[in-house]
């Protein structure tokens, strides 16, 4: 069984569907018997939303949305 780090470890590619069928079904297993993972996917869920929904109709200069982008690859890889 997945333990909850693995869990984490794989939330984006499992919200985005990217992961095989095999994990997909190891981690929804995991978030059957795990409210603490529910909660915090929940809580990326909504927090996510919130931040597309306010971030909608900003501007954001080109050169700092690659900056960000690169940032936020590099920052995934660390954790």
């Amino acid at each position: 069984m997945m333990c909850c780090k693995e869990c984490l470890d794989l939330l984006y590619d499992y919200l985005e569907g990217n992961l095989d069928p095999q994990i997909h079904s190891s981690l929804t297993e995991h978030l059957q018997d795990c409210p603490p993972c529910v909660a915090f996917i929940n809580t990326y869920k909504s927090t996510t939303r919130i931040c597309r929904e306010t971030l909608k109709n900003a501007e954001m200069p080109e050169v700092v949305q690659i900056k960000l982008r690169e940032f936020l690859k590099s920052a995934k890889r660390t954790v």
